[in-house]
């Protein structure tokens, strides 16, 4: 995708986090998955080590996919009770959904009682869906094609991870598919939401100065699944997605002058430890500047960036005057970069 012209009238004008109540170690993974590692003669600890990733967060089993999101959304909008018959268009951004039609969005709207003049979406491009969204939003309100837009993303792990258990566990399981479905063991649950305005009228907010977006589509069964199943080739991934991030980032320089050095802060969607030292290796990232939050949350999908950022603000990682970094490489393959700007503080 061409890279926008900078933008100047689009403004995060609030988000919101939510997190998945269960808390599950990589240890007690491991516990369920002993026969597996016994008779492939695999050592323990092996998840964590590999990955970085200690913990996991779970909803209980009938949650709906989106709940994260929508619980996130309530919050957001309790806090902007005046903005709410503003939204113009929402975009959710969940991977997970419990039914093909409707819309995920329409029944997250719904829930929240967004009005007729909604327009409500469902937006999926893997774990970059939300990023997407704030990119195309912030398009529309940089054209004056709206005032305010609302982005959510909802993913419950739990139905995929316990098929996946139940699948490696069987008789027939291998070393070779225990690697390919290693990946599912590292996905976390939880749930983000994100109101987008004119800057104008919100001065303090962060602003959305430009993005970029790259796509390698040859690339796209490296990482498939649903919820009975997702396997990965993990190496190949990672190859193929540093590359991919690469020549993103090469048009960031091109259009907006980025370089390695210009971020204070950089949030970028949490994979494993491997992944984002990769990622921070290949394009010279300052490593003290990546905000980390896969080894309590593990791989969260498209909430991942936005619940991320949620966090960074809330620890002062990110702070008033700073420029911040969201990047994300996901399944298809895809890779998306905006850079923020944080007004200083009055």
């Amino acid at each position: 995708m061409r890279p926008s012209p900078p933008l100047t009238q689009a403004a995060l004008v609030g988000w919101s986090r939510d997190l998945g109540p269960d808390r599950l170690a990589s240890e007690a993974l491991e516990e369920a998955l002993a026969p597996l590692l016994s008779r492939l003669n695999l050592p323990r600890g092996l998840l964590a080590q590999m990955t970085g990733v200690d913990y996991r967060h779970l909803y209980p089993a009938d949650s709906p996919t989106h709940f994260g999101g929508l619980a996130a959304a309530r919050r957001l909008l309790a806090d902007f009770p005046d903005l709410a018959d503003k939204i113009e268009l929402h975009f959710s951004t969940s991977v997970g959904r419990d039914f093909l039609e409707p819309s995920v969005a329409s029944a997250v709207a719904a829930a929240l009682g967004l009005g007729p003049q909604v327009r409500n979406l469902d937006l999926g491009s893997a774990c970059l869906g939300f990023v997407d969204a704030l990119d195309l939003a912030g398009r529309l309100i940089e054209a004056k094609a709206l005032s305010y837009a609302l982005v959510t993303a909802g993913e419950n792990s739990r139905p995929l991870l316990e098929n996946t258990l139940g699948r490696l566990l069987g008789p027939e399981a291998t070393i070779k598919d225990f690697f390919r479905n290693f990946a599912s063991l590292t996905l976390g649950s939880g749930g983000a939401a994100m109101l987008l305005g004119p800057s104008r009228l919100h001065p303090a907010a962060p602003r959305l100065k430009g993005a970029v977006s790259l796509a390698d589509a040859s690339s796209n069964d490296l990482c498939q699944g649903d919820f009975t199943g997702m396997e990965t080739d993990a190496a190949k991934l990672l190859t193929a997605g540093v590359r991919l991030a690469e020549a993103t980032f090469r048009a960031g320089q091109a259009a907006y002058g980025w370089t390695a050095d210009s971020f204070d802060a950089i949030v970028c969607h949490q994979v494993s430890r491997v992944n984002t030292d990769k990622l921070a290796e290949a394009l010279g990232l300052p490593p003290g500047r990546l905000f980390k939050t896969y080894p309590d949350y593990g791989n969260m999908g498209p909430v991942a960036v936005p619940f991320s950022f949620g966090l960074a603000w809330e620890t002062n990682f990110i702070k008033p005057g700073q420029k911040v970094a969201l990047m994300g490489i996901g399944s298809g393959l895809a890779c998306s970069m905006m850079e923020l700007e944080i007004p200083p503080a009055p």
